[in-house]
């Protein structure tokens, strides 16, 4: 029966992963050509070197932007492509939290993205407000991911390597941040969308999402000053849960320990939401410039966000995966500062 899970004095036995030892060497140079007092370009070039015993490559990334900058008013458009030969991956399947590295080899060829961005900012009513607006747009190769298990690293059979998807994905999105710069109460909010789809050969046509993507997030922080001394502040955050496989069964057969999952990246954790609360006291001393404590409250509201998934199983036996959440929902905490 895949459904009941049952294992009684079964000799586990940890798969492994051999270690390599990779080498990575660059140099780099830029340069700005300014065309007027308000605008100028600038570009550069990195040429970079990776060695793994059996397998050698180079790349150059080269990179130019254009910007326009006056008192008020900043405008930055750029392109860059850029390599990178340590691929990192972990456990999207159940939401884990935990990453690993492999090195680039003949099997999995080094990342690289073609990036294109856009920033604009404005100062607002004598630089008391800056209103600022990032786009961007990356294509990425050689993508990869782990479609297995954490349970795979007990099957004496799993090699883990084999378990990667590779293919290629596109991030693509925009935030919007209104910044507070001066007077009693100081801060900013912040608004990101973003979109971080995967194809992987193995799993056809179809566009997944990838284990990182938070389609939306918001961010607020504010610090307001009571006095010299006194000063209050608080930081909410809203995020999208990140998409995790589902598991479909699992069954022991043979010592072995068998999995079957449902579509990748089908399922998400709920919305992750916080808001921590603070006070700070402040007072100058004669050998210390600035000293204080501060008194804060982690999860000010008790919600009890979810971590990550895990394989469980009832009474009768049956399968399921539960999600797992903070212990502690509200953590206070009491520090001291100083500033010389």
């Amino acid at each position: 029966e895949p459904q009941r899970v049952e294992a009684v004095n079964v000799p586990f036995v940890y798969a492994t992963v051999p270690f390599t030892d990779s080498y990575e060497g660059s140099l780099s140079a830029d340069y700005t050509l300014p065309i007027t007092s308000d605008i100028k370009l600038t570009g550069g070039v990195r040429w970079s070197i990776y060695h793994l015993p059996g397998y050698t490559t180079s790349s150059l990334n080269p990179n130019l932007s254009f910007s326009y900058e006056t008192y008020n008013t900043q405008l930055i458009a750029g392109y860059a492509l850029r390599h990178q030969y340590l691929l990192q991956t972990g456990f999207s399947n159940m939401g884990l939290p935990t990453e690993f590295w492999l090195s680039s080899d003949d099997s999995n060829k080094p990342q690289y993205v073609h990036e294109v961005s856009l920033t604009a900012a404005q100062y607002l009513f004598r630089h008391q407000y800056r209103v600022s607006v990032d786009v961007f747009y990356r294509k990425l190769y050689n993508q990869v991911e782990f479609s297995g298990s954490v349970l795979d690293y007990f099957n004496t059979k799993a090699d883990l390597t084999r378990q990667l998807l590779c293919g290629h994905g596109e991030n693509y999105g925009f935030n919007v941040m209104l910044n507070k710069c001066s007077g009693r109460l100081t801060g900013w909010v912040s608004y990101s969308y973003t979109q971080a789809k995967r194809r992987f050969e193995s799993l056809g046509t179809k566009r997944y999402p990838a284990s990182h993507e938070r389609p939306h997030e918001v961010n607020m922080v504010g610090t307001y000053s009571l006095n010299k001394h006194w000063s209050v502040g608080g930081v909410f955050v809203y995020a999208s849960g990140t998409p995790f496989t589902a598991p479909a069964y699992v069954a022991m057969y043979n010592q072995n320990l068998l999995i079957s999952y449902g579509e990748h990246n089908a399922n998400r954790l709920k919305p992750y939401v916080r808001l921590d609360l603070s006070v700070n006291y402040k007072w100058h001393g004669r050998w210390i410039r600035e000293n204080g404590i501060n008194l804060s409250l982690y999860n000010a509201t008790s919600k009890n966000n979810e971590i990550f998934y895990y394989i469980s199983t009832d009474e009768a036996g049956s399968f399921a995966y539960k999600a797992t959440k903070f212990q502690l929902r509200i953590l206070p905490s009491v520090s001291y500062f100083c500033k010389f």
